[in-house]
This record gives C-alpha cells, structure tokens and sequence, in this order.
C-alpha cells in the first residue's frame, strides 16, 4: 500500500488546465476520497510496495497556465466529451476550486512575456517565486514540475545551450534571442531544488545546459514526451520482430486526433518536433533503420478521442513477405494521467534518496528517454524493476541512499 498520511509532494504543472493536467487531478483526487481507483498508475500494485510512495491524497496541486477559465470548467469540458462520468465532478468541485487558487498565470512565449520582464532571467525570477509561494503556502518539502505544455517547434540546440556558462550568460542579456518556453521552466523548476518531468515533445527543456544545471542543484529530471498510445504498442512490437528475426522493411502510421495537441500539431514545425520523437522508437528496437513515416492529421471532431493505424511490411522464412496491421482508439488524457502520476511518485522517490541527473529508470514512459539509448519496452519495464528492488532494499536497510 502507499502512503496516504504524513508529508505532502507538490505537483506544478505547466499547462495546468489542459486536458492531461486536468484529468490527472481529477483521477487523483477522486482517488484520494474513494471514489475511483488509480487504474493504469503500474507503482499503484506490487512495483510500488515498500517504498513509501505518495499516495493520491498526499499530491498538492498547482501550476502555470495561460488559457482563461476555471479548473472545474475544463473538467466539465471533458466529461462532455466523454472522457469520464461527469457525476464525479460533484464532488469535487470544492477541490477543484481549491486548486484552481494555486493556478497562476505564469505562461511564456518568448522573451520577454506579458509581465514585462526585460531578460530571460527575470522571466526565470518571476517562475521561480511562483514555486517558491507554492511550496511555502503548503509547507512542502519536495516539488516536481510537471511539463504538459504544448508540442514546442522543431528544435536545433544552439551554440549558448551546450554549456551552462554560456545559457547563463545569455539569460541575463537584454539583447538575448527568444529562449523556448520550456527551457526557461525547467531552469526554473531545478534552481529551485524540485525536480523535472518534460511529457512534453519539447527537447528543448532539456538541453547540455540544463542537464548540467541539475548536477549542479542536485535534482533529477526525465523526459522526453510521454509514451501513451500507438508508440507504447510499438516499442512493444518492434521487439517480437527483432526476437524472432524476421526483417522489418517498412512501417507506416496514420494518427488521427482532435484536442488542443492536434491542432497545435497542424502546424508543420511543431508536428515536425512531434513525428522526430514517434518515428525513433522502431529504429531504436530493431537496431537498424527500415522505412518509416508517422503522419498526424488534425480531426476537430475526434475531440480527445485518437485513432491510429499502422502497416508493418516484413521479411519473413525464405524471403517471403507479409504484414502486420494494426488499430489504435484510445482517449489521450486517459492513457497519458495515470503516466503523469507514476513519474512523480518515481521523481519524489529520486528527490528522497538524493539522486540528481537523468531518471534512466523512467525510460518505460518516454519516446524519447534521456540517459539511456534503450527503446524495448520489455527491457525499459526491466531496468525500472531493477532501480525500484534496489530502492526497496536500501529502504530496508534504514536508509535512502542514492542508488549507484
């Protein structure tokens, strides 16, 4: 069982009234007065045994957001939609309310943003003391900064992002270039000690400098963007090809969605950023490189209801060739909430024994994972259960030492 008493984790989330930042706090806090359980959290069942994991009436939470509205509002939106029974709203509409209090507007788009910061680093400043109010208000000891934000454009890293010295030196310059908005979160997130979750498909958040940043402050990060639907079946299948030797020459996939990532996916630099994260998982599997494509079409109508198809053209026993086809429907917020609420109980469990750097052992909900080339989901799941025995086995012992 996890902890449900003693000390509260934060949870600041970018993009906080969104449809995977709404739906996460919706679950977790019907969860925590009885009314659902945490299906899909995997560290929920025996994987999170023994290690003292907050349990959903330990998460407090806030965020940043830019859209106008109400927390309860965006609840209500997605029930219409049918993503959940809107009855359990009733019940949680004093929760909500509570919630949507620790929600600020703290949203940038380039430098300088709205509240008329004239460098990159007093737009940080201004981050960074939201955090701060957060995690005094609610005397948290432990924050992690969740970003849920919009796919970012295609993103090179520059010159300034290689080192921290460098990134440093551009924030405080009023002549600086537009710094990516996630960037600028995730430097705030970890020079206040919390740490960092990118779901997002935005690399941007952690390049060389920020992940230098973090060995720096001593935090953790994982990232990049959450593995929910077609890629998690995927890295799945991809495995079955490569164990069974039978040559992969072709895969193709057709996604078709309809919230507010599908249509900020209509837009080819930002779908570009997308594909680049969802087409490297078969390459990375298989260890070579058949054709592949992943196209994404905006469907208003789908709402957040997503349909995948894909073709799998192989290479079988004596030459011959075959396919494989297959579908996917599922609600994005629905398979992407209970994956919020795994990494921040396995980045609060990092935060506790002092581990700083890339969470390798979150790479199971990644399609992108930092710190690890490894795309199997099999031997992902497998490096996860190796870090949680030797956490549960230093915990016994009496301590939270850092695991080596």
């Amino acid at each position: 069982m996890n902890a449900e008493t003693g000390p509260r984790t934060g949870v600041w989330i970018v993009g906080a009234r969104g449809a995977v930042a709404t739906t996460t706090i919706v679950g977790a806090r019907a969860a925590a007065l009885g009314l659902s359980p945490l299906r899909g959290v995997t560290t929920e069942g025996p994987r999170g045994e023994g290690l003292a994991l907050p349990g959903a009436s330990a998460l407090v939470f806030g965020g940043w957001e830019l859209r106008a509205g109400s927390l309860l509002d965006a609840a209500a939106d997605l029930a219409e939609g049918r993503i959940f029974d809107g009855r359990v709203l009733e019940a949680l509409a004093a929760d909500l309310a509570a919630i949507d209090r620790d929600i600020v507007r703290g949203g940038t788009r380039g430098v300088p943003p709205p509240c008329g910061a004239a460098t990159p680093a007093e737009v940080i400043a201004h981050l960074a003391a939201d955090l701060r109010g957060f995690r005094r208000r609610h005397a948290l000891e432990r924050v992690v900064v969740v970003n849920l934000a919009t796919t970012e454009p295609i993103f090179t890293t520059p010159e300034d992002h290689l080192t921290l010295a460098a990134l440093e030196e551009s924030l405080t310059g009023r002549g600086a270039p537009v710094f990516r908005p996630s960037t600028l979160y995730a430097y705030a997130a970890m020079r206040e000690g919390a740490a960092f979750v990118n779901f997002a498909a935005s690399p941007a958040a952690l390049v060389p400098a920020i992940r230098e940043l973090a060995e720096r402050e001593g935090v953790p990060f994982a990232g990049t963007d959450g593995k929910t639907g077609e890629t998690l079946v995927k890295s799945a299948l991809a495995s079955l090809f490569r164990e069974r030797d039978l040559e992969v020459l072709s895969w193709h996939g057709q996604n078709l969605l309809g919230n507010a990532d599908g249509a900020a996916l209509s837009e080819p630099e930002v779908k570009a950023a997308k594909v680049e994260s969802k087409d490297g998982v078969v390459r990375g599997v298989l260890g070579y490189s058949p054709e592949t494509s992943v196209d994404i079409t905006y469907v208003p109508s789908l709402g957040d209801w997503k349909t995948a198809w894909d073709l799998i053209h192989f290479q079988g026993f004596l030459g011959t060739r075959m396919t494989m086809q297959f579908t996917w429907q599922g609600c994005d917020s629905i398979l992407a909430a209970p994956l919020v609420i795994d990494l921040v109980r396995l980045a609060d469990l990092a935060l506790r024994r002092g581990e700083r750097g890339p969470m390798t052992q979150a790479a199971c909900f990644f399609k992108a994972p930092v710190g690890t080339p490894e795309h199997d989901l099999g031997r992902q799941y497998a490096i996860l259960d190796r870090y949680l025995r030797r956490s549960r086995i230093a915990a016994l012992a009496g301590g939270m030492r850092a695991v080596s």
